[in-house]
């Protein structure tokens, strides 16, 4: 049975969460001339998006590909940091302590954001921004320099959602501290599952949602088999699956820190910065999967894992029964963990 084959990409930026399903994009026919599987892909969010649709009875409507595309483009109108008037970009630059209105979705993402955060003492943190442009990781054109301490110190004092008040009966936003919000680390995640959430309701239960790499799975494929997938070996030089998958129907997101760093006087600095120190991780974490009910919640989480190395996260997933699946740079190889909770999703078992 071949298997959907997912590997981590490289992109700059506070986000450090991406994973990449590669999809056949077509339609599948029966001997009934009936599709058996529709497939749809665009761009979105700055990068590519793919459905796939197995109708079985269901009924899919002629304009799918225009309500897919549709649904995705809000999202991103919302949570953009490319346009000045996107909503995020207008809750960046709101007033201190003055309310600020966020539509549904914002308020969706920001509680998501906001557990994440709480869940793993702050190494999931949307806010951390600053720091990443600091160290030559963000948009600025990087200079391969290592910042002073003070302007790292400078820095930290602009990080921390904490600073951020949510008023979720009015649905109000309160910067409470001069905190830039980029939610890149959720949002894709969340856009996945605003999809998911669209087939849900046309009644379309056989599905594989994916936008920048991140997944939702429901029912089977085209041949009544379940969705399976294929966890990428974190090797720069050759493509070759680390582990096959059979999730069910649940949201997967990886994150990874192994393409993006620079070196100075023999030392590497990860793109990986740690929101609570100021600095780029130093442990040898590279790769780490998360299975989760949402995309948006994996996607978030799968970030803030990254950051605290593969002791933490293993605490943290026994402790509160999370499937993670983590890959350890060891020598010229990688090491597996997996927790307790994630045994259930190989492929096989």
């Amino acid at each position: 049975m071949k298997a959907l084959f997912l590997s981590r990409k490289t992109k700059t930026g506070p986000a450090a969460s991406f994973l990449f399903a590669v999809l056949v994009s077509g339609l599948l026919f029966g001997c009934s001339d009936k599709p058996e599987q529709l497939v749809y892909n665009g761009l979105t969010m700055g990068t590519t998006y793919q459905v796939k649709i197995v109708p079985d009875n269901a009924v899919v409507p002629a304009d799918m590909a225009v309500q897919i595309q549709q649904a995705l483009d809000k999202m991103d109108q919302i949570f953009t940091t490319y346009r000045t008037d996107s909503e995020l970009m207008q809750l960046n630059q709101s007033a201190l302590k003055s309310g600020f209105s966020i539509s549904e979705e914002m308020l969706n993402v920001l509680k998501v954001s906001d557990q994440v955060y709480q869940l793993t003492g702050g190494a999931f943190d949307p806010t951390v921004a600053p720091l990443v442009n600091l160290w030559g990781f963000g948009p600025d054109p990087s200079l391969d320099t290592v910042p002073p301490d003070h302007k790292i110190k400078e820095m930290l004092d602009k990080v921390g959602l904490s600073r951020l008040n949510i008023d979720t009966v009015d649905r109000l936003a309160y910067r409470t501290g001069d905190v830039q919000l980029d939610l890149s680390a959720v949002a894709k995640g969340f856009a996945v599952d605003s999809v998911a959430e669209l087939l849900d309701s046309l009644g379309l239960e056989n599905y594989l949602v994916e936008v920048g790499g991140e997944l939702r799975l429901r029912g089977v494929k085209a041949n009544h088999q379940p969705w399976r997938i294929a966890v990428e070996s974190p090797s720069l030089e050759r493509r070759e699956a680390q582990q096959a998958l059979t999730p069910g129907d649940v949201g997967v997101a990886t994150s990874g820190g192994y393409r993006n760093y620079f070196e100075k006087d023999g030392k590497r600095y990860s793109h990986t910065i740690d929101p609570r120190t100021g600095y780029p991780v130093t442990h040898r974490l590279a790769s780490v999967t998360v299975i989760a009910e949402n995309t948006a919640y994996a996607d978030a989480l799968a970030t803030g894992l990254m950051v605290m190395g593969h002791v933490a996260a293993l605490e943290l997933a026994e402790k509160n029964d999370l499937a993670i699946y983590l890959l350890v740079k060891e020598n010229d190889g990688f090491k597996v963990y997996s927790s307790s909770s994630f045994a259930r999703y190989l492929s096989g078992e």
